[in-house]
């Protein structure tokens, strides 16, 4: 929860590695309480923390709204935009750009 509050999780190496050092464990334990806590992979569950951090954005900030796709995805770590893309509309049913048009 730490590393939340802190958004470490826009990091671009924010990664299972990076976040069980962080919170001095091991990346099986944390694997296995991420998926018991929340259902989910550890992937899965910091690239909805990603998602998530970009629909408030889009929400609360309208320039974030004309920022490219790319740039977006860059801004909350992800490598490239089709995968930021494909995680977004698998959120929200929508694309980042659809999504900022309908705010």
């Amino acid at each position: 929860m730490a590393l939340e509050e802190k958004l470490e999780y826009l990091n671009a190496d924010f990664t299972l590695a990076y976040a069980a050092k962080k919170i001095k464990t091991n990346t099986t334990y944390l694997s296995y309480v991420v998926n018991k806590r929340f259902g989910k992979s550890f992937g899965e569950y910091t690239n909805e923390l990603k998602i998530n951090y970009v629909i408030n954005q889009m929400i609360t900030n309208h320039l974030y709204r004309k920022y490219s796709t790319q740039a977006i995805a860059e801004s909350v770590g992800f490598k490239n935009a089709v995968s930021f893309a494909k995680s977004f509309r698998k959120r929200t049913g929508v694309s980042p750009a659809q999504f900022a048009n309908n705010i």
